[in-house]
């Protein structure tokens, strides 16, 4: 079979012939059709994550494929591949087929978008539990969401807005705005003076969704409200963050950082985020690209050249 296979730390995988896998006890051979392209993927290729994997190694945290072997109840059936140390401990599925634990597959509908469906776990569950268990959006708050363009940050808004918050979305440039749903009531540019004094209106911001990391939290801590709350989700601005204390103080805010990997989804949240995302109720772009063009869509997940999720598809 094809796999994707990194031979180095922080260089391109190559695609190349290797044996197909073979299921053991508690487990299932799933013929790969469409393959994640995350921002864990590219921390693991990076070398410098905390899970290092022997060289050379298939990466690729999350795919959606059908059973080919395994657990008869299973054969046959479309299913999303994540956890278990897919991709991470374990060969990914950047690769024709994969094996995976029975713990780490779970069943989608037999008519969802493939692409779709393999690039939007973390990003839809990710803001999810931004939304709702972590960040407690409340109906009439002010939400301000950076990263409003990208897959987590985009579905942020959405479903902020529909728990019936006024949601502010931050992006980066003009043509980031373009792929901000419509949900969001503002669209603010950048991070200078007047992106702060818009967000300081009508008594600043309530709550921050944060998916970008880096100083966003610094330079828009003056625009929140006393009491407020800021959910740290991502980095991909920065990986510290620096604090004035006095000020943080004086705002009382509070920081909740929010870990997915310790966060389990309860199934009947995933399927309704899925089928909300099939039916189109909740919007997520997604970029697909040829298996065998990895590398270009390797560069456009590290560039920015893509708004919203990057899958390659078999």
């Amino acid at each position: 079979m094809l796999a994707a296979r990194l031979h180095g730390w922080n260089t391109a995988p190559t695609v190349e012939e290797v044996a197909p896998p073979y299921p053991g006890d508690q487990e299932v051979t799933v013929d790969i059709e469409a393959a994640a392209v995350t921002h864990l993927d590219l921390t693991l290729m990076s070398g410098t994550f905390a899970y290092r994997p022997d060289l050379p190694f298939i990466p690729g945290a999350a795919g959606i494929g059908t059973v080919s072997a395994g657990d008869d109840s299973l054969l046959g059936r479309r299913v999303l591949v994540r956890g278990g140390g897919i991709g991470l401990e374990r060969p990914g599925t950047w690769a024709e087929q994969v094996t995976a634990p029975l713990t780490a597959v779970r069943t989608i509908p037999a008519d969802a978008d493939a692409a779709l469906a393999a690039t939007c776990y973390s990003p839809m569950t990710t803001a999810w539990a931004a939304v709702d268990p972590v960040g407690h959006v409340a109906e009439g708050e002010r939400v301000l969401v950076t990263g409003a363009s990208g897959g987590v940050g985009s579905l942020a808004v959405q479903l902020a807005a529909r728990a019936g918050a006024d949601v502010i979305a931050l992006v980066r440039d003009e043509k980031k705005a373009a792929s901000v749903p419509p949900a969001a009531h503002e669209v603010l540019i950048g991070r200078g003076p007047e992106a702060l004094t818009a967000a300081a209106a009508d008594g600043g911001i309530d709550l921050l969704l944060d998916t970008i990391g880096g100083d966003t939290l610094p330079a828009f801590l003056p625009a929140m409200r006393p009491g407020g709350r800021a959910v740290l989700i991502g980095y991909v601005a920065g990986k510290t963050l620096t604090l004035d204390l006095p000020s943080l103080l004086a705002q009382d805010i509070r920081l909740l950082p929010l870990n997915m990997v310790r966060r389990p989804v309860p199934d009947e949240v995933f399927h309704r985020l899925l089928t909300d995302l099939t039916e189109q109720r909740l919007t997520l772009n997604t970029t697909a690209y040829p298996f065998t063009c990895i590398a270009q869509a390797l560069q456009a997940r590290t560039g920015g050249k893509v708004a919203g999720t990057v899958a390659i598809t078999m």
